[in-house]
């Protein structure tokens, strides 16, 4: 009993701390909300007030990234902990089991540890989707990044690794498109297509990115399915932008962005 008050008090101080870092988060979109929209400078004003003010949006998204980094590194010692405790309590379920079967304990103490186990595997799955939305996150940072820094000619293809981009020449729209791009997954592979974000989420909005065009499908382009589906996209010229993950090495967050990058809500109000 007593290790497990110090486990429950471990996860909470890692929770405060995640929970301070989330706020970080929070701050970022209205950063980048206060930053002047470009416009005609004022008689006498500095040629070099444009570039001031990308320096600033530059600034705004380093400390997106650093914030957003830490913020999944604070989710790991969490995870840890509800795997421990999710392990434990499969444990003693089957443990309550057989000795209700012998009639040493009653259906009401298996009814609650049950409930503890569904609990305990609950916090793991929703943990575990956290850090799946955040490597997917720091995946579009980098994806945006990129096209900063490289941007495609219209048409335009490009295999780098860990990253596939595509600046298709047609017309991409959810509403129509996305239908289309279901029917096509579902006829090939017999199963759904795994969207992971359709249009605008909570975390773009809290990351001030518009992804109110772009849909994000959570396929390993690696895969063969990964592949197919973004030869698919190519063959009928839709744009996308496919990376394997925000860790080096793993597949973490490897999603495929269909649409044009997801570009940051600048000005905001």
């Amino acid at each position: 009993m007593c290790h497990r008050r110090r486990s429950s008090g471990n996860v909470s101080t890692v929770l405060v701390a995640a929970a301070l870092i989330v706020v970080a988060l929070a701050c970022v979109p209205h950063v980048l909300a206060q930053t002047p929209r470009a416009s005609a400078p004022p008689s006498g004003a500095s040629p070099s007030e444009p570039g001031r003010s990308s320096s600033k949006l530059d600034k705004a998204a380093a400390s997106s990234a650093q914030a957003m980094a830490k913020y999944r590194a604070s989710l790991e010692p969490v995870e840890a902990m509800y795997e421990r405790e999710l392990a434990r309590q499969t444990e003693l379920a089957e443990i309550r089991q057989e000795l209700y079967e012998r009639g040493t304990l009653s259906a009401s103490d298996v009814q609650q540890g049950r409930r503890a186990l569904v609990k305990a595997q609950k916090d793991v799955d929703d943990i575990r989707r956290q850090r799946l939305e955040v490597d997917r996150m720091m995946v579009e940072m980098r994806m945006i990044e990129v096209g900063k820094q490289r941007p495609l000619a219209r048409g335009g293809y490009e295999e780098t690794p860990g990253l596939v981009r595509f600046n298709g020449p047609a017309p991409w729209s959810l509403a129509e498109d996305v239908p289309k791009l279901q029917r096509f997954f579902q006829a090939r592979f017999g199963r759904s297509l795994p969207i992971s974000a359709h249009g605008q989420t909570p975390l773009h909005d809290r990351m001030g990115f518009d992804h109110r065009n772009a849909l994000d499908v959570a396929l390993d382009p690696s895969s063969s399915d990964g592949r197919a589906f973004m030869e698919y996209l190519r063959s009928s010229g839709i744009p996308f932008i496919a990376a394997w993950g925000a860790i080096p090495g793993a597949a973490s967050g490897a999603h495929i962005h269909v649409g044009q990058p997801s570009p940051r809500l600048v000005g905001r109000r």
